[in-house]
């Protein structure tokens, strides 16, 4: 079973794999990286406090004075009102994928059986607000497959499966280091490599018989503080790629085709709740 992303024990769960060799493969990529943000200080000169300007106010200058949440007025005398928050419209969600991969696969070889897709948030038309100030975006997966390992007895395949969860580097924050987020003023976009590539090949004595994975995007407007599931949100329909290649035991060393089915392409108009 195999998912593209995943953190913590998946990490350690692939290093005992590769350390045994003869456990089933599964697919993971690089752990995304967070940068840290340096806090800027300034140094305040200290000198007459308060200023002699600023020792006397008067008793109606004070009762103008207000909050800047709201609470208390949004005016302060001498400056302008602040403007309302931007409404925050729904946005649209596009996806694409293509299969990105080799048309057999044989025992003895070395395969990168995997896909290739793009999923796109696009804030509302007319607004100016950044699009990662006005959602919370996020990708799951779940997925399961059979492979033949060095060591199965008469060539039978093992099966895995893995529930959904939150899919890797593809959530708030985002981290646009590496390129598998672009986080644009206009829009958010997730650039997957779903599959068995890179240094998780189907290699030598691996064969996988059949692979499918599912994905499925939320959005919802974005909540003040930490990223976290909770609702309310709105939820895409899922999205399939699958992989099937037949063994033939009878004559192991024989290559087969790899029939591959991308999940395709896809537009929603996300309607968010209030």
């Amino acid at each position: 079973m195999a998912l593209q992303r995943s953190a913590g024990n998946a990490a350690v769960s692939r290093m005992i794999a590769q350390s045994r060799g003869a456990e089933p493969k599964v697919p993971f990529a690089a752990p995304s990286t967070r940068s840290k943000r340096t806090q800027q200080e300034s140094g305040i000169e200290r000198g007459e406090s308060p200023p002699q300007q600023q020792q006397r106010v008067e008793k109606d200058q004070q009762a103008t004075r207000a909050t800047r949440s709201g609470k208390a007025g949004t005016s302060v005398k001498g400056k302008e009102k602040a403007e309302e928050p931007e409404e925050i419209g729904n946005p649209t969600l596009r996806f694409t994928s293509r299969y990105d991969g080799p048309t057999e696969q044989s025992l003895g070889g070395s395969q990168a059986i995997g896909f290739e897709q793009v999923a796109t948030l696009r804030r509302a038309d007319g607004m100016t607000t950044r699009a990662e100030d006005a959602y919370d975006f996020w990708q799951e997966v779940t997925d399961e497959n059979r492979q033949i390992t060095p060591e199965a007895v008469n060539y039978r395949p093992k099966k895995s499966k893995r529930p959904w969860v939150v899919d890797g580097p593809f959530r708030p924050p985002y981290n646009a280091d590496d390129g598998t987020v672009v986080n644009a003023a206009d829009h958010i976009s997730f650039n997957d490599s779903p599959g068995f590539s890179g240094g998780m090949r189907m290699t030598n004595g691996y064969w996988l018989s059949s692979y499918e994975i599912r994905f499925r995007w939320k959005v919802r407007r974005k909540l003040g503080g930490r990223f976290t599931k909770n609702e309310p949100f709105w939820t895409s329909g899922e999205m399939v790629h699958r992989v099937e290649s037949v063994f033939d035991p009878d004559n192991p060393e024989a290559s087969a085709p790899i029939t591959a089915t991308a999940a395709g392409t896809r537009t929603w108009n996300v309607e968010l709740s209030n």
